[in-house]
């Protein structure tokens, strides 16, 4: 299992000679414009990782919105305290092991500040880091009682969107309020896992959350 290890202040960069490749072969960004009420979404992503950062934003924009309202309960507060523009960046690991993380305020990557800049310091803008291979690898329940499926591409696909949404929810709660403890919002993200997965494994596909409509979004690159 992936440790969701964290720490307060200290970010992990990746690991040399992958900032050494990204350098080489540059990163690219997606703007996700959200649904009512959420943050908008730039997600910068390793070139090449296009369809990672294409499937977090049919998460944002179809899954999460259409979630059942008992899911939610807990996390309409956190989304209505965030602020307006959000940085995501998209890594492939953390060298700490960690799944994702939260920036906190002075340690933005310089494409936060930047946007913030050019917003005129009006809008703060908060960042988040997701490490992908790390949280497709991540088994937590009940993606153990499926182990027979496991092999199923459609059950690994639907673990990869529930882990994707538990994780981002999870540091976007760091966001909006940082001073609850990390064992209150783990606890909060792994049940919610847990439910979006049975809900998934239970529509037949997620059909129910529109989950195929990342095919039928229109290319931007």
């Amino acid at each position: 299992m992936v440790s969701w290890r964290r720490r307060a202040v200290r970010i992990h960069p990746p690991r040399w000679w992958e900032r050494f490749w990204e350098w080489v072969r540059g990163r690219d960004q997606l703007v996700v414009h959200p649904p009512e009420s959420l943050p908008l979404l730039l997600i910068t992503y390793p070139r090449g990782s296009h369809e990672v950062a294409r499937e977090l934003e049919s998460v944002y924009r179809n899954v999460l919105p259409h979630l059942p309202a008992s899911l939610m309960e807990r996390y309409r507060e956190v989304l209505r305290a965030l602020p307006a523009v959000m940085v995501l960046t998209l890594r492939r690991r953390n060298l700490c092991g960690c799944l994702g993380h939260c920036h906190p305020r002075g340690a933005e990557s310089s494409l936060a500040r930047l946007l913030a800049s050019e917003l005129g310091g009006r809008e703060r803008v908060a960042e988040v880091d997701l490490a992908y291979e790390a949280i497709q690898e991540w088994r937590p329940k009940p993606l153990a009682a499926l182990a027979a499926q496991q092999a199923d591409p459609t059950v690994a696909r639907l673990h990869f969107r529930a882990a994707l949404l538990a994780v981002l929810l999870h540091e976007l709660e760091h966001v909006a309020f940082p001073e609850r403890g990390e064992g209150i919002v783990r606890q909060a993200s792994d049940e919610l896992y847990s439910e979006v997965m049975a809900e998934l494994v239970r529509r037949g596909g997620g059909h129910g959350f529109r989950m195929s409509d990342v095919e039928e979004l229109p290319s931007r690159e």
